[in-house]
C-alpha cells in the first residue's frame, strides 16, 4: 500500500511533460513564488520587496568617517493571503482498480486524469489572476467593446508610454491578450509580412514574441468584464491631481470594482475602480491616482462592458503558490508533483473501505502590490 504513489513516479513525470493546456499567459508573466510548505485559508505569505533609493549629491572627500557609511535602507514586504485552496478529486473502487491494472491501462488512465486535474487547477489560477490585475490596474487605454489590433500594433506603443510615464522600468513588462486580441494581432501586417516581422519563423511556428518592450502572452483566462448599470454620477467637491478617492454624489445602480470610467473634465482619461461602491461616497481608484485635478459636479461616465489586454510589469504582481497542509494519517498518501510551469501539488491517495479516492491540491493567493506599473487596453 505504501509503495503505491511511489511506483507512479515515474507516470507523474510523463504527466508534466506531456499535459495539455489553454494558454496561460498571466501566471507565466507575473512575479511566481512557489514553495512546498502547506498553508491554509487566510493564511499571509510575507514576500520581500526592496526598497525605492533615494539620490544624493557625492563630494570628494579625504575624511573616510564623513559620509563613507551607505545610506540605511529598511526592507519592505508585502503580505499575499492565500484566498483559493482547490482541488480536484476522482475515485476508483477496488475492482475498477484491479481491472485497470489487469488491462494494463492503469498507468495511462492516471497519467490522463492528473493531467486533466492538473489543467482545470492552473486555468483557475490563471482567471484568479486575472480578476486580480483587473481591480488592481491604474488606468485604461482603448474603447470598450472594440478588440485591439485591428488595423496594426499602436496599441501596444500607446501602453508602453503610459506604463512608462508612469515609471514602470519597462525591463520585464508583459502584455497578456484575450483570446480574440491574439487572433487580430495575428492578422496584422507587423506580424505576417516577413520583411516587417524580422522573420517569418514567428507566423509559421504561431509564437508571440517581444514588441515595444512587452513579452507578448495569451490567456484564456481573460474574459468579459461586465460593467454594472451606474449611471448619473457626478463629483461632490473637487479632488487634486495624485488623488485615490474621488468622492461622488448619489447616482443609480452600484458601482463594481473592475468598472472603467472617465471625468468630465479629464478628457481622455480612464480610471479603473478598484472597490465596489453602492450610491454616494468615496470611488476608489489604484495609483498613481488622478493625472491632474478634477471640479465639482462633473460627470463620471462608465465605459460599459469590455474584455481587455492586460499591460503590467511582470514585479508589480505577487501569485504565492503553495500546496495545503494535511495532518499525516495512515490511510492519506500523499506526494508533490509539479508541473512544466513549476506549479506544485499536493496528490493524496485516500484508502476508503473497498474504495480509493485521489485528490490534487494547490493553494494560492494573487495581488498587484504596484498598480502604478499595471493598466488595462480594453476591448
Amino acid at each position: 500500500m505504501g509503495n503505491t504513489l511511489t511506483a507512479l513516479q515515474p507516470t507523474l513525470f510523463s504527466v508534466a511533460q506531456e499535459v495539455s493546456n489553454e494558454p496561460f499567459g498571466i501566471i507565466a508573466g507575473i512575479n511566481t513564488n512557489f514553495d512546498d510548505k502547506g498553508v491554509a485559508i487566510g493564511d499571509k505569505v510575507t514576500v520581500p520587496v526592496a526598497p525605492v533609493r533615494a539620490a544624493g549629491t557625492y563630494a570628494p572627500t579625504m575624511n573616510l568617517n564623513n559620509g563613507s557609511a551607505g545610506a540605511d535602507a529598511i526592507a519592505g514586504s508585502v503580505d499575499v493571503v492565500i484566498t483559493a485552496n482547490r482541488y480536484t478529486s476522482w475515485h476508483l473502487t477496488g475492482e475498477q482498480e484491479k481491472s485497470l491494472q489487469n488491462g494494463g491501462n492503469d498507468q495511462e488512465w492516471f497519467r490522463q486524469i492528473v493531467a486533466q486535474g492538473m489543467r482545470t487547477l492552473r486555468n483557475e489560477a490563471d482567471a484568479a489572476a486575472y480578476a486580480a490585475i483587473k481591480v488592481g490596474a491604474s488606468k485604461a487605454l482603448g474603447t470598450a467593446g472594440v478588440t485591439p489590433f485591428a488595423t496594426g500594433i499602436d496599441e501596444l506603443a500607446d501602453m508602453n508610454n503610459l506604463l512608462y510615464t508612469q515609471g514602470a522600468p519597462m525591463v520585464d513588462a508583459q502584455f497578456v491578450m484575450s483570446p480574440a486580441a491574439r487572433a487580430k494581432f495575428m492578422k496584422t501586417g507587423v506580424y505576417q509580412l516577413a520583411y516587417a516581422n524580422g522573420s517569418e519563423a514567428d507566423r509559421k511556428a504561431g509564437i508571440l514574441t517581444r514588441e515595444f518592450g512587452f513579452s507578448l502572452r495569451a490567456s484564456a483566462g481573460i474574459t468579459a468584464h461586465t460593467s454594472g448599470a451606474a449611471a448619473n454620477y457626478a463629483t461632490n467637491g473637487g479632488e487634486s491631481a495624485g488623488a485615490t478617492s474621488i468622492t461622488v454624489g448619489t447616482g443609480t445602480d452600484p458601482i463594481l470594482a473592475g468598472d472603467v470610467f472617465s471625468l468630465a473634465d479629464r478628457p481622455g482619461e480612464q480610471y479603473v475602480v478598484s472597490t465596489a461602491l453602492t450610491g454616494a461616497g468615496e470611488l476608489l481608484i489604484n495609483r498613481p491616482g488622478l493625472y491632474g485635478a478634477t471640479a465639482n459636479a462633473k460627470a463620471v461616465t462608465f465605459t460599459g462592458n469590455y474584455t481587455p489586454c492586460l499591460a503590467f510589469e511582470r514585479s508589480a504582481v505577487v501569485g504565492v503558490f503553495r500546496t495545503p497542509y494535511i495532518p499525516a494519517n495512515a490511510n492519506i498518501e500523499q506526494v508533490l508533483v509539479s508541473d512544466q510551469y513549476g506549479m506544485t501539488y499536493l496528490l493524496c491517495r485516500v484508502i476508503g473501505d473497498g474504495v480509493v479516492t485521489w485528490r490534487l491540491h494547490i493553494a494560492y493567493g494573487i495581488k498587484v502590490v504596484q498598480p502604478e506599473h499595471v493598466a488595462l487596453y480594453l476591448g
